[in-house]
């Protein structure tokens, strides 16, 4: 093995006389300009990904509940039964009771479908709104007076200004179990409300959630004890999965327990695809610019015809005449792949310090930088990426020259 290593050492830094590149050492390094390139991309678009999964996860974190528990099937449920168990789970700092419609809202003469979302007078302890209002206050009940947050898309609907104190925005749910064809709006019952506040976390919340007390919404919905979910708060030291499982263990089959990765699965499996797929791609195009490794070694062992008959005389076996060319593969995918990391890593850096590469260069908006975040499982497996395709390379001429090695014997 060490004389394999030490004859694939000395062809991979081969020269002519006289210093210039021969035929083999120009191939070598387009192969390794080719693997520098396929890293550093690997690198930096799995960064990119990681990050755009953070960056919507610290937004979607705002407003998700660490844990949620709601109806494995309907709408609503009772949560008496289940409040008295997780009052005796350690791990819970607190919990809050949601009850949720999809209404139509009026304000003035614009109307708009949303989906209203009363709750507890424990909610707004539970998230961090207070960093995502836009206009107006952070307030849902004041005295006997009720208040309404929107999100920024729904109040941009509707035209709402949460600081006109003479307008109000009206919100209208269906009868249960009344229709009038001749009379629509007699099929819903209105309540209007005042605007306190506007808030923006992610676009897929701001363009449908509006936030009220839960009081207010009961008797609209003709609702005095059920719930739609409980949100649960864990304490900052309380272990995610243990609780979850320690929840799961009470809820029985009629009430599900969704963690924050569950709550928004199809994102995340959305985005977790979006990056696989990247990776296929780039690990496609290392694959291609492998063929001129292979290239390279192939004609390294057409030239040492002579070489091979000379190590097999002085006693190389097949095998280790084999690994001489599976070691310069590896050298050429080794060096190409390292710096394309070391390169790969220092552009990251330089994103996420400086953050020079800007998702929104409008006037309309503020500028952002591309999100980007290293992950050490990412550094892994493009390393073990650039190993493999380096073995692969090196199949065809190894047993090359095993072929040739075996006719001098």
């Amino acid at each position: 093995m060490i004389v394999s290593l030490g004859i694939a050492k000395r062809y991979f830094f081969s020269r002519k006389s006289g210093g210039a590149f021969n035929l083999i050492s120009i191939i070598s390094g387009i192969s390794l300009l080719g693997y520098f390139i396929g890293a550093a991309a690997l690198v930096v678009v799995l960064s990119v990904f990681n990050g755009f999964e953070n960056m919507f996860q610290g937004m979607y974190n705002r407003f998700d509940p660490q844990v949620k528990i709601a109806p494995a099937s309907g709408k609503v449920f009772e949560p008496d039964a289940i409040i008295k168990q997780l009052e005796k789970i350690d791990g819970i700092e607190t919990f809050s009771l949601v009850l949720e419609e999809n209404v139509l809202l009026k304000y003035a003469d614009r109307q708009n479908i949303a989906t209203i979302k009363g709750v507890d007078e424990q909610y707004l302890n539970m998230t961090d709104l207070d960093s995502c209002m836009v206009a107006g206050d952070l307030l849902l009940q004041s005295n006997d007076v009720s208040y309404a947050l929107l999100g920024q898309g729904v109040a941009w609907q509707l035209g709402a200004d949460p600081q006109d104190i003479f307008q109000q925005m009206v919100v209208y749910v269906p009868k249960r179990g009344e229709t009038d064809v001749l009379n629509p709006e007699g099929s819903f019952t209105k309540t209007p409300v005042r605007l306190a506040g506007v808030f923006s976390v992610q676009e897929e919340i701001d363009n449908k959630v509006v936030l009220v007390p839960l009081q207010f919404l009961r008797p609209l919905l003709e609702r005095q004890t059920a719930v739609s979910a409980i949100e649960i708060r864990l304490k900052l030291k309380a272990s995610d999965d243990k609780v979850v499982q320690a929840i799961k263990s009470v809820a029985g089959t009629e009430l599900k327990v969704l963690g924050r990765y569950e709550q928004r699965e199809g994102f995340y499996k959305v985005l977790k695809s979006e990056k696989l797929m990247s990776y296929i791609i780039l690990f496609f195009i290392l694959l291609i610019a492998s063929t001129n490794a292979i290239a390279s070694l192939y004609i390294l062992v057409m030239e040492k015809k002579k070489d091979i008959k000379m190590l097999s005389a002085l006693g190389l076996t097949n095998s280790q005449i084999a690994s001489v060319y599976k070691w310069n593969s590896l050298f050429i995918a080794i060096t190409g792949g390292g710096l394309g990391m070391l390169a790969g890593i220092f552009i990251t850096k330089i994103q996420e310090v400086y953050g020079f590469v800007k998702l929104s260069r409008s006037a309309d908006f503020i500028s952002i930088a591309y999100p980007v975040q290293l992950r050490p499982a990412d550094l892994l497996l493009v390393a073990a990426t650039i190993v493999a395709i380096g073995f692969l390379a090196a199949i065809y001429p190894a047993a090359k020259a095993r072929q040739m090695a075996q006719v001098n014997q």
